[in-house]
């Protein structure tokens, strides 16, 4: 499953890169190693990211994950998907992966092993930074995060525009993604053991769109939305 999610997403980077970063149809790339899972759907690849997140409900889960490319791929996947489902599943499980609880397992030489997804996560952005060239190793997250408020904003101006009133969005699948997108931010903040880390953590979360993000969820329409317990945590 690992293997299939990584090359997964190196079909839609390869198409991304093919088709001028506009996927819309599958097309024939230069290289042509990953032509055969670009046909696979975001829903298949959705579905298989939520049989993943039953498996991480559990330490022993959350260490057998942390061993694979799936924390890399997952971050890397935020910059190759349009889909607020694929992105409420992937937030659900990279938050996962912060439990601060670790699994020990003992190893060959009868030494043991301390196993945490937290690690895996921080390896995953810097994976992504590399690959993507990003100027902060949250962008991903970020950028993501802030095309997804972004969109919820426009679509919550449209109502009242045509409707004269604000219209709830309780529900709406966006605001599902952005509210689990908050929740693994904040999860991941408080993963650091000490005070300083994490306003450090904190501030390089700030120095991205994150911070765009932040300033259009303060509008009054989303004062009763989900979004607002998780905005006022990160606060």
């Amino acid at each position: 499953m690992a293997r299939i999610l990584l090359c997964w997403v190196c079909a839609r980077a390869s198409q991304a890169d093919a088709q001028n970063y506009r996927v819309e149809t599958t097309v024939e790339t230069g290289d042509k190693r990953f032509d055969k899972y670009a046909g696979i759907s975001e829903q298949i690849i959705s579905e298989a990211i939520l049989c993943i997140l039953c498996l991480s409900t559990v330490g022993v889960g959350v260490a057998a994950v942390a061993e694979t490319s799936i924390p890399a791929s997952l971050v890397l996947l935020l910059s190759f998907s349009d889909s607020p489902c694929m992105h409420t599943h992937v937030f659900c499980l990279l938050r996962k992966l912060c439990a601060k609880h670790s699994v020990r397992r003992a190893m060959a030489d009868s030494r043991w092993k301390s196993e945490t997804g937290f690690y895996a996560i921080l390896n995953g952005f810097t994976r992504a930074q590399t690959a993507l060239r990003l100027r902060n190793r949250f962008d991903s997250v970020a950028n993501c995060l802030f095309a997804l408020v972004s969109d919820m904003a426009y679509k919550l101006m449209s109502h009242e525009a045509i409707e004269g009133r604000s219209t709830a969005i309780s529900g709406d699948h966006m605001e599902k993604a952005v509210v689990s997108g908050l929740a693994f931010v904040n999860a991941f903040i408080e993963a650091h053991s000490s005070a300083t880390d994490r306003l450090r953590v904190r501030n390089e979360f700030l120095d991205t769109a994150l911070y765009q993000s932040m300033k259009l969820l303060e509008a009054p329409e989303f004062e009763h939305s989900m979004v607002n317990s998780e905005t006022r945590r990160f606060r």
